[in-house]
């Protein structure tokens, strides 16, 4: 009993040192993961996506390169929605319901540093600078009134081309702005190199005069899998 014991101990004490040894273990020379979640902004949320990779540059430091896209970062374009509706109420007597949507793509790169533990959960955080690209698009509703070319449609028409056509409201043009990204994260082997990777990410999207006068900030969670080697 007192050997079974012992070699039991000595075994416990051995995993997590041959795990950081491990070709693709804790100090691995890079990986490459695919991420999927969710982001809140000003109340509304959205899904994201993303593919990161990253290389190993000192021990237990990686500089890492990310591509991925917020689905709808309306909080963004909401400014610009309610101007559009003011203005078309007070100047041209007609009333509709704005919407639409913000899809952006994004592409930053940073540093990622992860921290050596005695087990086989390896923990990271990382920093990254780059530039999102912010493609909105408005959407108008009849409500009442007479639009601009003298018709009068069914309530809950969509009168975006109209509007735009007669010239009342400019569409807001698609533009780039600079993005920072901060967070942290788990990652847990799962097999052979492979890793799933649980995380927590912070982005700040630099202010565009054409949609709103402050920066867009949002916190999301990301969830997904990867492979390091």
């Amino acid at each position: 009993m007192r050997t079974w014991t012992i070699a039991a101990t000595v075994t416990l004490l051995t995993a997590a040192p041959l795990f950081a040894q491990e070709r693709g273990g804790q100090n691995a020379s890079g990986y490459l993961t695919g991420l999927g979640g969710f982001a809140t902004s000003v109340g509304n949320t959205t899904g994201q996506i993303a593919a990161e990779g990253g290389v190993r540059i000192a021990p237990h430091v990686m500089v890492f390169g990310n591509i991925g896209r917020f689905a709808n970062l309306q909080a963004d374009l909401q400014p610009t929605l309610d101007s559009a509706t003011a203005a078309l109420s007070a100047n041209q007597g007609l009333s509709v319901i704005a919407g639409g949507s913000l899809p952006a793509w994004y592409g930053l790169g940073g540093l990622r540093v992860e921290v050596p533990t005695r087990s086989r959960v390896l923990p990271y955080v990382l920093g990254g600078v780059g530039l999102a690209r912010l493609n909105p698009r408005a959407q108008f509703t009849f409500s009442s009134g007479i639009l601009p070319d003298g018709s009068t449609p069914d309530v809950g028409v969509d009168v975006t081309t109209a509007i735009v056509s007669a010239g009342v409201f400019t569409a807001p043009p698609a533009s780039n702005a600079l993005m920072f990204m901060a967070g942290g994260g788990v990652q847990v082997p799962v097999a052979s190199h492979w890793a799933v990777d649980a995380g927590y990410r912070y982005s700040r999207i630099a202010a565009d005069t054409t949609l709103s006068a402050s920066p867009l900030t949002t916190n999301g969670m990301t969830f997904g899998i990867g492979y390091r080697f």
